[in-house]
């Protein structure tokens, strides 16, 4: 039979090129989940993705599991039928049944990224999961023959069955936990492991040759690459009959097994592993280095965090510029100077075009010294990948080489399968950051928001991560103080020094950065002043004390001075600015100046109105006649 006296026989509804979706005939198919391909071998593969047995989908057919297996030559033109919908973007690939019973199905998603599945019996029809049934191993064959060759994949296995061969696998690779159970099948065995040449791959045979060697008769783990010199990265068996051819494969193979030396387990003071451990008195001794004295140590982690409008974006692009040109930045202590050095930043947040590089040249630093990735020339989305513990990054850090390097936000660099919440998750994938940045001399400072939870201080006020606390060596928390502009920097953690002094600065109407003093207040306590300022009670004493105070002064006062006298009073900003806006909504305040802008001279003044002033505003009836004009008039002020 032909592939198209197969399709013949279904209602097709999409597909071209050996790809085709049809409705299947088990079942009151609606949405076309009969997936029609040609596998490996030649043959057809049939896959219903609502569960439907491929025996019974042949028998509705007509035909036979033998009728799949169609002779395809060079010359066949592939029929065609209409378009190809979103549910086909997945295609359907292969599917293997384990002596267990489970099924085990692969996909391949439109961007060529594979993935799988577990299927289980439930009366005649496949559901979803393993429902915890252990799939055991996949075998060519229904007992374990001796020698038996342990291969990476199912695909592997049928390779080694055309090849003549016994073989079987893991079901999930090199991902796989070993059990006793799979011990206990290949107890006494010959076991011959063929490695993929990938660091997966000959990690998973030395771990299961470790495995075996208590129990096998013989165990020899298998190099391809040594008789195959072209073997590209990821190679396995299977490609490698694809690309020598079966016949030659089939004689390569045992005598490979043959001349490869018996696996023994090595000896503990071989062992990489052991290599790294070394007496104290090998170590050297070294001080902390700073690329800003005391707030940033070289080569670690610094972390900065604040809540969002504070000036986080403009503060580490202040620091880059000062790297950059080799200038002092508001935390430098006075005297200290620099080289100029390079640096790089990664964002996800600003645009560089539109917003990050006026920022820098506006700020002074040098172009030719930053260096960031530019994600509108990236057409393969290679840039995508810079993820913290990536290869990508690690890649482009120990090229660049930068002195310092900006991550923000900090999820914009998290990798996706990565949950924050997870400490050991969270501190596995930075980790590398630390590393890289002794090996290469990189500092990074890592950017993150912090929340809003009451009473909150310290780690506990770090977004979504606590370990981002305790992974970074320094951390630097920015808030506003009760000075109106007033802005704070508060070393609130630092492993090689003791904590600096808080750091008071404003932006200016240029967005940069201007110290204007320092304090030993702490984050804590400038975020606890600005809940006090939000509570009623504090700001009904605040009211209190600002009509007492105007009228001592005989009703009014320049509004700066009322806000000094506030303010020394214990007041914060915030809770004066509060209180006098709820007096004169209530109508207790009003506003009135003395002098003019033109002049500059102009004075704001603050009044407390009597009961008396605020009488003399009445609601008069809409026909009242006024002397003002003819018309009535509501709320004149009586004379």
């Amino acid at each position: 039979m032909t592939l198209s006296d197969i399709l013949s026989r279904l209602d097709v509804k999409s597909g071209s090129g050996g790809h085709y979706m049809a409705r299947c005939p088990c079942h009151n198919d609606r949405q076309a989940s009969l997936s029609v391909g040609i596998g490996n071998g030649g043959n057809v593969v049939l896959h219903c993705f609502a569960g439907c047995d491929t025996g019974d989908i042949v028998k509705e057919m007509g035909l036979t599991m033998r009728d799949l297996f169609v002779d395809l030559k060079p010359t066949d033109v592939f029929p065609s039928y209409g378009q190809q919908t979103a549910h086909t973007a997945d295609r359907f690939e292969a599917e293997y049944i384990y002596p267990s019973g489970l099924k085990k199905v692969k996909m391949r998603r439109a961007d060529g990224e594979k993935y799988a599945y577990w299927l289980h019996r439930e009366g005649s029809r496949w559901a979803k999961k393993r429902n915890g049934i252990e799939p055991g191993l996949y075998s060519a064959g229904d007992i374990i023959q001796d020698p038996v060759y342990l291969v990476e994949g199912e695909k592997d296995v049928d390779t080694m069955k055309r090849l003549g061969f016994f073989a079987a696998t893991l079901p999930d690779g090199a991902n796989s936990k070993w059990l006793p159970a799979y011990s206990e099948a290949l107890k006494g065995k010959s076991v011959f492991i063929i490695q993929d040449n990938d660091k997966p791959g000959k990690e998973f045979a030395q771990r299961v040759a470790g495995e075996l060697h208590k129990v096998a008769k013989l165990v020899k783990v298998l190099d391809l690459s040594t008789v195959w010199p072209d073997i590209p990265e990821h190679g396995d068996v299977t490609d490698m009959a694809d690309t020598i051819g079966i016949d030659a494969v089939a004689g390569i193979i045992p005598s490979l097994a043959n001349e490869t030396e018996e696996w023994k387990e090595r000896p503990a003071e071989d062992d990489p592993l052991i290599s790294c451990f070394k007496t104290l008195d090998e170590f050297q001794e070294e001080e902390a280095k700073w690329l800003v004295p005391g707030w940033i140590p070289e080569a670690q982690i610094t972390l900065i965090a604040a809540d969002g409008g504070i000036g986080k974006t403009t503060l580490w692009c202040h620091i880059i510029a000062a790297v950059s040109n080799g200038s002092s930045c508001i935390l430098d202590p006075p005297g200290f100077t620099r080289e100029a050095r390079r640096v790089t930043f990664f964002t996800t947040e600003d645009s560089i075009r539109k917003k990050l590089r006026k920022k820098l040249r506006l700020a002074g630093a040098n172009m030719k010294n930053i260096i960031t990735p530019d994600f509108v020339g990236d057409n393969e989305g290679l840039l995508h990948k810079l993820k913290f513990g990536s290869a990508e990054l690690g890649i482009a850090l120990r090229y660049f080489k930068p002195v310092l390097c900006v991550f923000d936000p900090v999820q914009g660099f998290t990798p996706p399968n990565v949950n924050m919440g997870s400490r050991n998750e969270m501190r596995d994938c930075m980790a590398p950051l630390i590393s890289i940045g002794e090996e290469v001399n990189t500092t990074s400072i890592v950017v993150c928001h912090t929340n809003k939870r009451k009473a909150a201080s310290g780690r506990e006020r770090i977004a979504d991560s606590a370990d981002l606390w305790d992974i970074a060596r320094s951390v630097i928390m920015a808030g506003f103080t009760d000075e109106q502009g007033v802005r704070y920097l508060s070393n609130e953690k630092n492993n090689y020094a003791q904590l600096q002094e808080t750091v008071l600065f404003t932006i200016n109407d240029d967005g940069q950065i201007q110290k204007v003093g320092t304090s030993w207040k702490r984050d804590r306590e400038y975020v606890q002043g600005a809940e006090n300022a939000k509570s009623a009670p504090n700001r009904e004493d605040c009211k209190s004390l600002i009509l007492k105070t105007l009228n001592e002064a005989g009703g009014a006062l320049p509004t700066a001075d009322l806000d000094a006298k506030a303010k020394t009073a214990g007041y914060s900003f915030t809770a004066i600015k509060r209180a006098k806006a709820e007096l004169k909504a209530g109508g207790g305040v009003k506003y009135f100046s003395t002098g003019s802008a033109k002049g500059n001279d102009r004075v704001w003044h603050i009044q407390a109105l009597v009961e008396e002033d605020k009488q003399q505003f009445i609601e008069l009836p809409p026909d009242t006649p006024t002397p003002f004009d003819a018309d009535p008039v509501r709320g004149r002020k009586v004379v």
